[in-house]
């Protein structure tokens, strides 16, 4: 390449990282797609990638140049978008498209418009909020109340992603709200279970995908990726606590908190079907056609089946670990079909599986409704995380091919 071109390559090899990053692929993933396009259009890069940077290296020809871009830290869900990057990067890979196509490409896919409406997207945030509650033992007014929460989740979250500074606050504005709307039905509603309608409302910003991510970049010797990831994660977790809990403080300037009140959870056969039904949920929030409906419905069957299993063999609250095994197996083979990704089956799966309910149970306990709070403390939710993050560790070096060893050049 002339010393033009090969800029205009390296500025297009950096905004698809941007883009590849945003659209929820992990470190390494991004890297391999950087590198392969670079070959195809004769140039040896090596790349470094972490959450909230990119650094390419020219090391083909004579003078040597680096170049690096910041990035936004918190991806957000589009996975349809990241259909449609993988396509453009395995075409340029390929050889198929030179550097002002996939340019022009590349400039499609980042100003398409979502593949939904925000209306629809907030009204299946409502009805996945709704079977969520129903799920950790929610009842009808737990759904009722978990469906507005969940409906003002998804505002939350949709004003808050073009601003990177508060994104991080949306699990804690979302937790606080929500709050404080479950408190409000209280006081004009039959006494139902508080703690089960806000978990259900706000699941969806729980990270259940960052630990996902992080999980396999530790797996992938990405370990400055993993490590922030996950860190990340956690403090979204706490985040969620920190919500309820100003919530509730504030809530007890005025009033007394409302007494615990246990829920008659639905039958067995009902929350399975509701449970199926939260998979088309997912389809929209997540941002996926229809033909992804058979595979995100069997991920989210197939997680919760699997732990309800655990339950009956060992009790309690079963073993998040195997669970989170089978799903991660999975979805890794179901990532080798042509043209799909893990992600579609993990991410799904693994919401079914998320501690954030455990939390829940213990800040109420803390402020002192004692009966929502009892049996539950806040390590119990901590040591779901840790069996969560190990059974996809796992998961990863069983089902993931062995990774090519990489030839540094001598600087």
């Amino acid at each position: 390449m002339t010393p033009p071109e090969e800029e205009r390559a390296v500025a297009f090899l950096l905004d698809l990282a941007r883009a590849l990053h945003l659209a929820y692929l992990p470190a390494p993933a991004v890297e391999e797609h950087l590198r392969r396009a670079a070959r195809a259009w004769g140039l040896r890069v090596q790349v470094f990638t972490l959450q909230s940077l990119v650094v390419t290296e020219v090391v083909s020809g004579a003078p040597r140049r680096v170049d690096m871009e910041r990035l936004p830290f918190n991806p957000h869900w589009n996975l349809w978008r990241t259909a449609r990057l993988l396509e453009l990067s395995g075409a340029v890979a390929a050889g198929n498209l030179q550097v002002a196509e996939a340019r022009a490409e590349l400039d499609r896919i980042v100003a398409a418009r979502p593949l939904y409406p925000h209306a629809l997207v907030f009204l299946a945030y409502a009805v996945y909020g709704a079977i969520v509650a129903a799920r950790v033992g929610g009842a009808w007014l737990e759904m009722g109340v978990a469906a507005v929460i969940g409906f003002l989740a998804g505002i939350i979250h949709f004003g808050t992603i073009r601003s990177m500074r508060v994104d991080l606050q949306k699990s804690f504005l979302a937790a606080f709200v929500g709050t404080l709307v479950a408190f409000g039905f209280t006081t004009v509603l039959p006494p139902f279970d508080a703690p089960r309608a806000v978990f259900g409302g706000a699941t969806l910003l729980i990270p259940a995908m960052v630990v996902t991510l992080g999980t396999h970049e530790l797996v992938t010797e990405s370990v400055e990726a993993g490590m922030a990831r996950l860190v990340y994660g956690l403090l979204r977790l706490l985040m969620v606590g920190a919500g309820m809990l100003g919530a509730a403080r504030l809530w007890q300037v005025f009033l007394p908190l409302p007494d615990a009140t246990a829920a008659s959870p639905l039958p067995m056969g009902a929350v399975l079907g509701l449970v199926a039904v939260g998979g088309v949920a997912l389809m929209v929030c997540m941002g996926v056609k229809w033909r992804e409906v058979p595979w995100i419905i069997g991920a989210v069957l197939l997680a919760y089946g699997t732990q309800e299993l655990t339950k009956v063999i060992f009790g309690g609250r079963g073993s998040p670990l195997l669970s989170a095994l089978v799903l991660g197996i999975a979805g890794i083979l179901y990532g080798r079909l042509p043209g799909r990704m893990p992600t579609t089956v993990i991410m799904p799966g693994l919401l079914q599986l998320v501690p954030g309910f455990l939390g829940t149970q213990a800040i109420l306990g803390l402020l002192g409704a004692s009966e929502a709070g009892e049996g539950a403390h806040v390590f119990d939710m901590l040591m779901v995380v840790l069996q969560i993050v190990m059974g996809l560790v796992f998961a990863h070096i069983l089902a993931l091919p062995r990774a090519e060893s990489r030839v540094r050049q001598p600087v």
